[in-house]
């Protein structure tokens, strides 16, 4: 019987190259696979399936999906196919009613980037969630707390985002972030270490929110972490950096105390 919380983690992926080579995301991913406790099952939410309205993958099979283009032969040498799991599937349209099966899909690099480094041995079944930018920020929250109860039954909870992600203020040589990227992300995360939720569910009254947030696909995933957190998580932060000028790696790990 199952009786561990599992955890749920928010990640920054960012470039896809940060699945290869020597970087501070891969080895932030690294460290927080070996960490975890293994899970029966992934439940992944992905800023990369960005749809209307909430589809789920029932299917058994995970076919890798190469959504990036012009980068170095190394990165598309990457295999990473873990399989489905229909009976968690199931469960996920049971739990969240608004969500519909869809399995024109697979595992985007936004997912298959960080789990290729947290679990390189692809024997955990994902199933993929969509990211529903056709509603507001409300939704992807409540998405999070229907698919919390899933904890409960061995699965890990993780979404693939990126706090700031603004494509068009890219700075291609830049190690770290704008100033106006770091802001906008550390009050993300202050209210998060303060128990505050509601903050970033209602980010875009914060200041600089149009700029960091230009599109919700990479914000959201956020959300749903936050939703299937629970406030006797103790919360941890982990690749807490900027890259890129524009883009925030910055991550979150909700773990059960007890």
């Amino acid at each position: 019987m199952q009786t561990t919380i599992m955890p749920v983690l928010f990640t920054g992926h960012g470039s896809p190259m940060n699945a290869i080579g020597t970087n501070r995301a891969r080895t932030g991913w690294q460290k927080m696979g070996q960490a975890l406790p293994k899970p029966r099952v992934i439940i992944a939410v992905s800023a990369h399936w960005a749809t209307q309205g909430i589809l789920v993958r029932d299917s058994a099979v995970n076919p890798q999906i190469n959504d990036m283009y012009g980068f170095p032969e190394a990165l598309y040498r990457i295999h990473y196919e873990p399989a489905g799991a229909p009976a968690y599937a199931k469960r996920i349209l049971a739990l969240e009613p608004r969500a519909v099966v869809n399995n024109d899909w697979g595992i985007d690099h936004g997912v298959w980037t960080v789990l290729a480094n947290m679990f390189p041995g692809a024997d955990i079944p994902v199933v993929m969630v969509s990211t529903d930018i056709s509603a507001g920020p409300v939704s992807m929250y409540n998405l999070g707390q229907h698919l919390a109860p899933l904890r409960a039954e061995g699965a890990l909870i993780v979404a693939s985002g990126n706090v700031v992600h603004s494509l068009r203020d890219v700075g291609w040589e830049m190690e770290n972030g704008y100033p106006w990227a770091d802001s906008f992300d550390k009050a993300i995360q202050d209210a998060i270490l303060a128990g505050d939720f509601q903050t970033p569910v209602n980010f875009a009254r914060l200041a600089g929110a149009a700029r960091a947030v230009p599109t919700p696909e990479h914000y959201y995933p956020l959300l749903a972490a936050l939703g299937a957190a629970s406030p006797a998580d103790k919360v941890t932060v982990w690749n807490d950096y900027r890259e890129l000028g524009s883009m925030s790696m910055t991550s979150y790990l909700f773990a059960d105390r007890t």
